[in-house]
Formats: C-alpha cells, sequence, structure tokens
C-alpha cells in the first residue's frame, strides 16, 4: 500500500476553495477538509467528524492541542491524499512545522483580492454564500449593489500581503514548491488532473461533477454602489499597495 501524500491548500477567503474541495474529493483515496483551523467551526470532512469523534463546534477540543490535531488528520489509514485548508486568519503557531515539513506539499489558490472582496461584501449582504447546483440561482436582493468599503478593503489587502509574504518566506527558505492554481481554472478538469499528478496520483477525469453554481459574472459597475468613488481609489492607490493583485 502506497503511504499517505499530506498537503495543505493556501488560500484565502471567496477565492473558490470550497468548490476545489468538492472537485478534488471525487478522485479516488482523496480526503480534503475545510477549514479546520476556523475560529468558528472545526472544517473536518462531513464524514470525519464522526470518524474523529470531533463535532464540528468542538473548537476548544482542537484548540487544546492543535499539533495532535493535525497529526490525527495526517494519520489516515484510507486515504490515499489528505489535506486540508490553510487561511490567512488561520496561521498559528501549529501551523509553522506544516508549513517548513517537505513532506507536506503545498497548493496555493488565488484571485484577484477585488474579486474576492466584492464577492464577500455580497456573500454578507445576501446571506448566500454558496449555491446548489441542484437548486435555482437566487434572485433579489444578492443582485443589489453593495458599497465598497475601501477602508475595510485596505485592511483585507494588507492582510493578505502579509499572509502572503509569511508564507512565501518560510517556502522560500526551506526549498520547497507549491502548485499555482487560479480561481478561473478551479473547474477545469485538467487542472485537477495536474493537482492529482502533483501529488503523486494517476487517476484522471474527465469532467467534475457540477455541486455548487455560481451566479452570471457582471461589471463592477453593476455591483458597486459607490462605484466612482471605487474607481478613482484604484487610480490613486501606490503599485506597493496592491501587491497582491500581482
Amino acid at each position: 500500500m502506497q503511504p499517505c501524500q499530506k498537503f495543505v491548500l493556501i488560500a484565502s477567503p471567496r477565492t473558490g476553495s470550497q468548490a476545489l474541495n468538492r472537485h478534488l474529493n471525487q478522485y479516488d483515496g482523496m480526503v480534503m477538509h475545510g477549514e479546520v483551523f476556523n475560529s468558528t467551526f472545526v472544517g473536518l470532512r462531513n464524514d470525519y467528524h464522526e470518524k474523529m469523534n470531533l463535532p464540528r463546534e468542538a473548537v476548544e477540543v482542537r484548540d487544546a492541542d492543535p499539533e495532535q490535531f493535525i497529526a490525527g488528520i495526517f494519520d489516515d489509514p484510507v486515504a490515499r491524499f489528505v489535506g486540508f485548508h490553510l487561511f490567512p486568519e488561520q496561521t498559528r503557531p501549529a501551523i509553522l512545522p506544516v508549513l517548513e515539513d517537505d513532506s507536506v506539499k503545498k497548493l496555493w489558490l488565488v484571485r484577484n483580492p477585488v474579486a474576492s472582496f466584492l464577492s464577500l461584501l455580497e456573500a454578507e449582504a445576501s446571506g448566500v454564500w454558496t449555491v446548489d447546483a441542484s437548486e435555482p440561482l437566487p434572485a433579489g436582493d444578492d443582485r443589489k449593489k453593495v458599497r465598497f468599503d475601501i477602508d475595510r478593503f485596505n485592511s483585507y489587502l494588507n492582510e493578505l500581503n502579509l499572509f502572503r509574504a509569511k508564507i512565501k518566506s518560510v517556502l522560500f527558505e526551506t526549498g520547497q514548491p507549491y502548485f499555482p492554481i487560479h480561481y478561473g481554472d478551479i473547474a477545469d478538469p485538467l487542472v485537477g488532473n495536474a493537482i492529482i499528478a502533483y501529488l503523486g496520483g494517476s487517476q484522471r477525469l474527465d469532467r467534475f461533477k457540477t455541486e455548487t453554481l455560481k451566479s452570471p459574472p457582471r461589471p463592477f459597475a453593476e455591483r458597486i454602489e459607490n462605484y466612482w468613488e471605487f474607481t478613482a481609489y484604484f487610480r490613486a492607490i501606490s503599485t506597493e499597495a496592491l501587491y497582491a493583485l500581482g
């Protein structure tokens, strides 16, 4: 029996990590958890809460010994690949050994921060975070314009820049590569197949089962209430401040 390949998905909110998670979990032997270090829940794959005897709300059990918790995730005798998400606000001391460990492969999912921040504002305003493929796309409040909060975006961008700089520093110092993934490619089975190959697998899928839907894309002008303030901000902002957009 081949040893289990450990990995983490480096990502941030509204970058498509949940959709990628669902796609990768369609490969044989894949056990991909979600935000296991979210501050309000333990994001194990649904069938693993019972297997690990750890309810979704049991954050205090996880936080009592996070290193042991991570070891328990990776010690999976039935998995060929096992991983979890790593988000900016979830970088705690227990994560550093995982980042430094070159036996844990790294996937890195990115999306234009303007688009991800706007998606976050729309999800908060509408209360709609994902849409199941079996349901019709919602209409009404989720299609209303939102106010683009410049100050909040600055904080969001600074946090994202700091997160990316820290991750890149650790990977550079330890000489580790990572597999880059862009938001626009997560539904492409060729990209999924390449990820599996990077993790050491050989299975190939021709298509993914669609489990979530995205609203049809709309121009920013149709989504942002204070659009002219938004465009003026981006005309004035420095290139250095937009590091995360690169």
